[in-house]
């Protein structure tokens, strides 16, 4: 489903990715797990078009989307929910989903999406009227995964969805997370909680200062000394 290939990003002459290469094959959920500041953010914004690679390629169900645009990108069924939610919060729950929704291609395609993601997130289909400003911070990030799939996406990038919540709102994420994958959506997962990524994953690759440094089945990275000491406190995933 996406393959990148040397990827390199600068931010005002300071590189940011050194010719990243790895891939997400359909149905998988794969995790790029590291420190803050080791790419993987830029590696999102790259791929959704956010920010304009400077060399490398980007290829999503076998197409060149390297340099598109990000509108183009989403229309072509690569969503991406960026991280700090980024709701819209002026606009309703209700309005923030139909946006999403324009893109699922007809009225009776979003009417099934809208039906999906609130059996997903029932909390969302109580606050439809409420601005999405005055949301708690997990029911925001519920709302901006439901609203990146109403748009009925090939491909889910997601973007530290864990961060600033109680423990048992992570819970629920992920439990949703794995819901997402269950129904065939492939997802690329950013994730500073590096034990639920890699719980949920069947695949991850580690990132430090902008290269990839180990990859491989997210169970044998979990098991992993190194991994279990830089990333999981000396321990292992929960349960």
């Amino acid at each position: 489903m996406l393959e990148v290939e040397g990827l390199k990003a600068s931010y005002g002459g300071i590189t940011a990715l050194h010719g990243i290469s790895f891939r997400v094959e359909a149905g998988e959920v794969v995790s790029l797990i590291g420190a803050n500041g080791a790419g993987k953010t830029t590696t999102l914004k790259c791929i959704s078009g956010v920010v304009r690679p400077v060399a490398g390629a980007i290829r999503f169900a076998g197409r060149d989307i390297t340099g598109l645009p990000p509108h183009e990108i989403a229309r072509a069924g690569l969503m991406h929910v960026p991280e700090g939610r980024r709701v819209f919060s002026l606009l309703t729950v209700r309005e923030n989903l139909l946006t999403g929704g324009f893109l699922a291609g007809d009225a009776s395609a979003a009417k099934r999406n809208m039906e999906k993601v609130l059996s997903l997130f029932p909390v969302l289909g109580e606050r439809m009227a409420q601005l999405g400003g005055t949301l708690s911070g997990g029911e925001q990030q519920m709302l901006a995964i439901a609203r990146a799939l109403m748009a009925s996406p090939k491909l889910l990038l997601l973007d530290e969805p864990s961060m600033g919540l109680a423990p048992v709102l992570v819970e629920r994420i992920f439990d949703t997370i794995h819901e997402i994958a269950k129904d065939g959506i492939p997802i690329l997962l950013v994730e500073q909680n590096a034990g639920m990524a890699l719980e949920t994953s069947n695949r991850a690759y580690v990132m430090e200062r902008g290269r990839i440094v180990m990859e491989g089945p997210a169970g044998l990275l979990a098991a992993d000394r190194r991994i279990r000491e830089a990333y999981l406190g000396g321990g292992g995933t929960r349960g």
